[in-house]
């Protein structure tokens, strides 16, 4: 499950202030992810796990409509207050990735920036499951995976069943989960799927970009 208290924790902790010096990139951000999204006429995105609303400013400043949601409500807030400095005004609410409370088939498309590499692989599963009911048939699912570095396996940390690294207690990520993803590792938990986009961007993240099929409406 989901860590709500660490991520709450860790947004708490954060200054607001540094974190929207950050926007301005994001704001009507040009890049081909946001391409693939026109191109496919995704116009209604949800960002999950929104952080502190990057990706919420690069697609609502594109003209996109989008609604927003984090399991912590700290970042939940950061994001509103954010947009808010852009005349944006979304929908922002606080709620678990896992269990998101949207309606079936809700958004044409759903981003999942730096989310899933940090749960397990089963819930990183369910996650998906849910993210792809939430979408509509036709729509796109973006998930990026952050690349594993020497200091993510230099903390203190136990290794979990499945290759999750869960950190130890008296680390700065206490309780933090990270599953480090290589390509075959990807390719694995998104088998089945659709991958209309693939690219390591300049942050090194992996990102795919899934189209949701008929089929993959009773996963």
């Amino acid at each position: 499950m989901e860590n709500k208290d660490f991520w709450e924790n860790c947004w708490q902790s954060e200054n607001p202030e540094a974190m929207y010096a950050y926007l301005d990139g994001y704001y009507r951000w040009k890049d081909g992810i946001i391409d693939v999204f026109r191109a496919h006429r995704a116009e209604r995105v949800c960002d999950a796990a929104c952080g502190f609303g990057a990706y919420s400013l690069a697609f609502a400043s594109n003209g996109f409509q989008v609604e927003s949601f984090d399991i912590s409500p700290s970042a939940s807030e950061i994001t509103r207050r954010g947009l808010a400095r852009y005349g944006i005004d979304a929908r922002v609410k606080t709620a678990s990735i896992l269990e998101t409370g949207y309606e079936d088939e809700a958004f044409d498309g759903v981003i999942a920036s730096s989310v899933l590499d940090h749960m397990t692989s089963a819930d990183a599963r369910k996650a998906l499951t849910e993210l792809y009911r939430i979408t509509r048939s036709g729509g796109l699912v973006l998930a990026s995976f952050d690349t594993a570095e020497n200091s993510d396996f230099g903390m203190a940390h136990e290794v979990l069943p499945d290759g999750s690294l869960r950190y130890a207690e008296g680390t700065p990520r206490a309780g933090m989960i990270f599953h480090p993803y290589d390509e075959d590792g990807i390719a694995s938990l998104l088998e089945g799927k659709t991958v209309l986009y693939a690219r390591t961007n300049r942050k090194g993240e992996q990102v795919r970009i899934l189209q949701k099929q008929p089929a993959d409406e009773n996963l």
